[in-house]
């Protein structure tokens, strides 16, 4: 009787610990300017937005500067926010601005790309309300993905 009882409960301790998810590690961003993307080859782009469908964006350059508090790398963070133009409104609907594959320990250079709606005129305003990652590669089978030095 004992194990029938002892055999499932090990089986469930050892899939509550096989399963067991980190906590989100939270990256601070600042120091954040835009800049047109380089040019490109091919097409040009379009997005959709909560608004309009296929509306012709451009490129834009985030640089900027994240620092990872956490004791190891932190990975796959994605980075919410608002970004606003020169009249207020807002170029971009979506909450997630974008992401950053890596970032290892301490404070270091980001870059991310965003397209933004051509109507949305510079100069822009970006307010990051959350950035944060894993220490543990969220998205293994990303074939494209920098290992965190």
């Amino acid at each position: 009787m004992l194990v029938r009882w002892f055999a499932p409960a090990v089986v469930l301790g050892v899939l509550a610990v096989g399963t067991a998810s980190a906590a989100p590690i939270v990256v601070a961003i600042k120091d954040i300017k835009f800049a047109p993307c380089p040019a490109a080859a091919g097409k040009a782009p379009v997005i959709s937005t909560n608004d309009q469908s296929n509306q012709p964006a451009r490129c834009y350059r985030l640089t900027g500067t994240a620092t990872n508090p956490a004791q190891d790398p932190v990975q796959d963070i994605d980075v919410f926010g608002r970004i606003t133009d020169a009249s207020g409104t807002a170029a971009l609907t979506r909450r997630r601005i974008g992401s950053i594959d890596a970032l290892p320990v301490g404070t270091h250079p980001v870059r991310m790309d965003v397209f933004l709606p051509e109507s949305a005129k510079p100069p822009f305003k970006i307010e990051i309300t959350r950035a944060s990652g894993s220490s543990k590669a969220s998205r293994p089978d990303r074939q494209d993905a920098p290992p965190v030095p």
